[in-house]
């Protein structure tokens, strides 16, 4: 029961070719591990996620109490992560209000989905205490 995977490729411009490249490739893979690190190289969670500029924002797609719509929410904090639950403003009265995060997105300064100046920013990330959770000793 084993399975069998066979390709052939041709390398245009021969072996020569493939031996000019290698440097670039073994570049490209270098940073990468060395970005990521070597333990999560075959991680698709971590090779399907984009790199960050860090002259990114960090735009946040937030649900409240289980619903439907999602709402975009700015962060600088980098550990922030999809699943977590943040402290964000809400309404016109900018309530505080627990949200989960249900994807984190990137995008250049001319590339924003809204205005930054209009999105609000989530606070933090949430304790244990925010939950009503005795804090780990």
């Amino acid at each position: 029961m084993g399975c069998k995977v066979s390709r052939k490729y041709e390398i245009e411009g021969g072996i020569e070719s493939l031996l000019d490249d290698f440097e670039k490739f073994a570049d490209t893979v270098y940073d990468f591990i060395r970005f990521y690190g070597l333990g999560e190289i075959l991680d698709p969670s971590v090779y399907g996620k984009a790199k960050r500029r860090t002259t990114d924002y960090i735009f946040c797609s937030v649900i409240f109490d289980e619903g439907q719509k999602s709402y975009y929410y700015l962060t600088e904090d980098d550990s922030i992560e999809v699943d977590d639950y943040v402290i964000a403003p809400a309404g016109k009265d900018n309530h505080e209000a627990i949200v989960k995060v249900v994807d984190i997105e990137y995008f250049a300064e001319d590339a924003t989905p809204l205005p930054v100046e209009k999105t609000k920013q989530i606070i933090r990330k949430c304790t244990d205490k925010d939950f009503g959770l005795p804090e780990p000793e």
